[in-house]
């Protein structure tokens, strides 16, 4: 026989609601310029780093743009730099007496047109730069390539519906559960007593995947259901949290 004290202490409150994994982000990675895929530069499945070049668009027309560009500005400042040359020396002349006001004026005015003139050829160039930029996809988080939609080779275009490839951070990530709306009021008053840990469970309730915190609670109640959303947030170093799981979330 085994024999305890009586004690008075508080006794763990654990609900217990059906949750799904979910990333914290998930991106289809698309090219943004029209051209022909040259290379793939990751490996399906491989974890990738925010800012790696994953895709190569044919790089040449780019190029070509940005240099085309780049000579019509110089051209453009080059005839601004001769106009306002232009302009100083009548404006002497004007001073003198010996041209009249009116060449004055209209040589401010071509320098006026030149100005405007250069700054369209800036922003040109600008654009055919950022096009030449936008020809190396870059991944724009860090997660796990999922698998590759397209191959080298392939005409690939700013507005296909389809992607490159789909990336998923895995972690930290999130369960997304429900709860009764009854139990509301005590889950928002344990939140501001402090952070509320969670544990997420196999559906089975066998295997403990992970301990997380609670992070957000959705801005209303399921009317046709009578449920509240909640969010937690987990790390998963290991990857035991998988995208679209069911899981049970213990709080």
């Amino acid at each position: 026989v085994q024999v305890e004290a009586a004690a008075q202490r508080d006794v763990p409150i654990t609900l217990e609601g059906l949750g799904t994994v979910t990333p914290l982000a998930s991106v289809s990675l698309k090219s943004q310029v029209d051209g022909r895929l040259v290379s793939v530069a990751f490996t399906e499945g491989a974890l990738v780093k925010k800012g790696q070049v994953l895709a190569q668009v044919d790089p040449r027309p780019f190029q070509i743009a940005v240099a085309q560009t780049a000579a019509t500005l110089a051209r453009d400042q080059a005839a601004l730099r001769n106009a306002r040359l232009t302009l100083s020396r009548t404006q002497q002349l004007a001073e003198q007496k010996l041209v009249p006001q009116q060449q004055v004026d209209d040589q401010q005015t071509a320098v006026d047109q030149l100005l405007g003139t250069v700054g369209v050829d800036q922003a040109a160039l600008n654009t055919a730069q950022l096009q030449l930029e936008w020809s190396r996809v870059v991944s724009p988080i860090d997660g796990v390539a999922g698998l590759r939609q397209v191959d080298p080779g392939n005409l690939v275009h700013a507005s296909d519906a389809t992607g490159l490839v789909v990336l998923t951070q895995l972690d930290p990530i999130a369960v997304v559960f429900t709860l009764p709306q009854d139990e509301l009021g005590r889950v928002q008053r344990a939140m501001a007593e402090g952070p509320v840990p969670v544990e997420a469970w196999s559906r089975d309730g066998r295997v403990r995947l992970g301990v997380g915190t609670m992070a957000v609670v959705d801005n209303q109640v399921n009317a046709s259901t009578g449920t509240v959303r909640f969010k937690a947030v987990f790390p998963n170093p290991d990857r035991a949290l998988w995208p679209g799981a069911f899981v049970k979330a213990r709080l």
